[in-house]
């Protein structure tokens, strides 16, 4: 499907230690007990994702059903609590508003735990991950690492803002430096801002690492990723939760952590040839921030 070894790096590029054990949830024999009663007599399961992040959660062209690592995990998930799994589209910078407004139940589509979120979400933590860059073939030899990008243009999500963060320290070192600062664009979904890259309006295209692979490998010979695997910053991906909704979050954990018990979330992630993200435990609130 594309290249496994250089998504195996993930692991080690991302030099996250083991982390302790989760807070302890709430535990039940069946994770559907644990589903509030709303949800349950509705019987679906909503998902906010913008469905444009393969490997992890995207349509294939032509197809209208959402597929990827995250899509088959919730496909599961939704199975063990006895619900059907209903999509929302939503731009990535909508996920937030979204579950705040009630619009769908979890947001999906490659959201990151971070301290900053924790304040209007949960989390279920699914999958290590991080940040990186593309960048045209021909100008690999160019970049090594975001501070060779002094001067340059890059595009991102809007809505990210643990790469934000990373790209504004950068840019601040270059300024530190007497270097021209780093220009940063920021678009509504991966699509539109990797077309910057294409139309050569910007120099790099910010996402997470496994995205990137896959791009390089249904693009062969266009993209290349800075230094290899180079890594901007590490975050975990995960599923997010309405404050006060800890029933639906912990369901979903504890059937995640099932999951990876009976040996289903692996072969999902290695179907994806995502193994190399894989976390040790499904938690809940705890981003690369309070990793040690």
């Amino acid at each position: 499907m594309f290249v496994r070894r250089s998504l195996l790096a993930i692991g080690t590029a991302l030099l996250l230690a083991i982390p302790a054990a989760p807070p302890a949830q709430a535990q039940a024999a069946d994770p559907a007990s644990l589903v509030p009663a709303d949800i349950r007599a509705r019987g679906t399961l909503r998902v906010g994702s913008q469905q444009t992040f393969p490997p992890v959660e995207f349509r294939e062209p032509g197809k209208q059903d959402v597929t990827g690592a995250s899509a088959d995990l919730l496909v599961e998930i939704a199975r063990r609590l006895n619900l059907r799994l209903e999509y929302v589209q939503a731009e990535y910078a909508a996920l937030i508003p979204g579950i705040e407004a009630n619009r769908f139940d979890v947001a999906s589509g490659g959201i990151s735990d971070t301290e900053e979120r924790e304040e209007k979400l949960d989390f279920v933590n699914y999958m290590r991950s991080g940040g990186s860059i593309l960048v045209r073939a021909a100008d690999a030899e160019r970049y090594r690492t975001i501070d060779d990008f002094c001067g340059r243009s890059v595009a991102t999500l809007l809505g990210g803002r643990v790469i934000m963060a990373a790209v504004e320290a950068a840019s601040a070192r270059c300024v530190a430096a007497g270097r021209p600062p780093i220009r940063a664009e920021q678009l509504p979904n991966a699509p539109d801002a990797r077309m910057q890259l294409d139309l050569n309006r910007v120099d790099g295209y910010l996402g997470d690492f496994p995205a990137l692979v896959y791009m390089s490998s249904q693009f062969k010979g266009r993209y290349a990723i800075v230094g290899g695997n180079y890594m901007l910053t590490p975050y975990i991906t995960s599923w997010g939760f309405a404050k006060g909704r800890s029933g639906l979050r912990d369901a979903v954990r504890a059937a995640a952590q099932a999951m990876l018990a009976d040996g289903t979330y692996h072969r999902i992630l290695t179907k994806w040839g995502v193994e190399g993200s894989a976390l040790p435990e499904i938690s809940v609130n705890l981003p690369a921030s309070r990793r040690g």
